[in-house]
């Protein structure tokens, strides 16, 4: 079979495409890179070279497909990352060091809280008895005005009582005092004993 040169076949077919497209997805699901499938596609194309199939694959291809998995990465593509990945290490290193100066207070302040944590728990726990104490004594306080108002009523009730034993008392000494005609001035103590009577008629109602 003759050889067919790249510039004679400059413009790539659709059927070519496919084959591409199929090489490099048999390649990517078996795990190898797609270096190898690349140099697989070009034993399959006569005149395309594995170079000009990367080529195709990455300028006008990739956009337009989409991998089932991602294809594993080939030694000059590694090289790359690990020379980029040395060159940004000083950098990123200069950063870090740059932003810890930037925050030396940090630890300071931090200690600082961790200090105060001890004298915070011991200002509460002092709160804390303080209204322990105060609400003792507000029970305390309230059980006493319960006490002296029981008190209080008791002295009214035994106020009342008393009263009204007095009053009896002094009915009867006046009503012997009528009987026994001990009153000099009889209309005088008429206007007494009436009294009396009516007071006594409307406690005991």
């Amino acid at each position: 079979m003759p050889v067919i040169s790249e510039k004679t076949r400059a413009r790539w077919t659709p059927s070519e495409d496919e084959t591409l497209v199929g090489v490099i997805r048999q390649h990517v699901e078996s795990g190898s890179s797609l270096t190898a499938a690349f140099a697989a596609a070009a034993e399959l194309l006569p005149g395309r070279s594995a170079a000009a199939c990367g080529f195709r694959w990455n300028t006008e291809l990739k956009n337009h497909y989409t991998l089932p998995v991602q294809p594993r990465r080939g030694r000059r593509q590694k090289r790359q990352e690990a020379a980029g990945n040395q060159a940004s290490a000083p950098a990123d290193s200069a950063a870090l060091t740059k932003g810890l100066a930037k925050t030396p207070q940090l630890p300071a302040a931090l200690s600082q809280l961790l200090d105060a944590v001890p004298k915070v728990q011991v200002l509460f726990a002092n709160l804390a008895q303080e209204l322990t104490s105060y609400r003792d004594r507000v029970k305390a306080v309230e059980k006493e005005n319960k006490a002296l108002r029981q008190r209080i009523a008791a002295l009214e009730a035994l106020g009342d009582a008393a009263a009204q034993a007095d009053l009896e008392t002094l009915y009867r000494m006046l009503q012997r005092a009528r009987q026994m005609n001990l009153t000099t001035h009889a209309p005088e103590g008429a206007v007494v004993y009436e009294r009396l009577d009516s007071e006594r008629n409307t406690n005991i109602g």
